[in-house]
């Protein structure tokens, strides 16, 4: 399931996000520019906590009761830059990479435009028979896993892709969503999810946050009543 989110970000933290992410390089090096450790605590300075948490109570009000946690942790936030030229990503579900971490499926992803989101740029494209609306946030991660296998030196940093010959099918129902710089939209770890190749002359700038139920896991960046004690 997913669904787009009626909050936005507000323009002074997209803004003050671009303008330390103008620091970090081109992104040059991989397809995908994914800075796992932009946010993390395990950096040496985290200066960069205060607009996670900024960002994170922009969106977090309208889907925090709704998910239903006892424990609401991110699990992890990454910047998500597609390098201009940067190959598209294989359609993929996040619960095969998570089923290892959690018994009982609570992930989903908050997929957050810092830019005017268009398929030139490589933006992400869900499964659109799956679109329900926030309210629903609460019915997330009932869904199912479809087979995967790994793809050596897949392009996009996903080596785990739905496998054939079911990927053709699920492919004729993804659709690309529009969003504009703020915008965001929340999907679960059964959500089929792929995005394109950024064909547009600059990098794409977009960015995530995991959440997750924490009660009873010993590895997550943070809980959200700690992030939002931070100073």
């Amino acid at each position: 399931m997913w669904c787009k989110l009626e909050s936005r970000v507000s323009s002074v933290h997209i803004q003050s996000l671009v303008e330390r992410i103008g620091s970090l390089g081109s992104g040059d090096e991989g397809e995908e520019f994914f800075h796992k450790e932009f946010f993390s605590a395990h950096q040496d300075a985290d200066e960069n906590r205060d607009i996670l948490k900024a960002i994170h109570l922009d969106v977090w009000p309208e889907i925090g009761e709704r998910a239903g946690f006892d424990k609401p942790v991110v699990d992890h936030a990454s910047l998500l830059i597609k390098r201009v030229g940067g190959a598209a990503t294989g359609l993929h579900q996040d619960r095969a990479y998570w089923e290892t971490r959690e018994t009982k499926p609570t992930f989903f992803s908050v997929w957050i435009a810092l830019e005017t989101m268009t398929e030139e740029k490589g933006g992400l494209m869900l499964f659109g028979p799956n679109q329900v609306d926030a309210t629903h946030l609460s019915s997330f991660n009932q869904g199912s896993l479809f087979p995967h296998e790994y793809v050596e030196h897949a392009p996009g940093e996903f080596p785990l892709l739905i496998a054939e010959p079911i990927a053709p099918g699920v492919k004729q129902s993804m659709e690309f969503v529009a969003l504009e710089g703020g915008e965001a939209l929340a999907f679960d770890s059964f959500e089929p999810h792929m995005t394109g190749p950024n064909q547009d002359a600059t990098p794409r700038l977009a960015m995530k946050i995991a959440y997750c139920e924490g009660s009873n896991k010993a590895r997550y960046l943070i809980s959200t009543d700690e992030l939002e004690g931070c100073a």
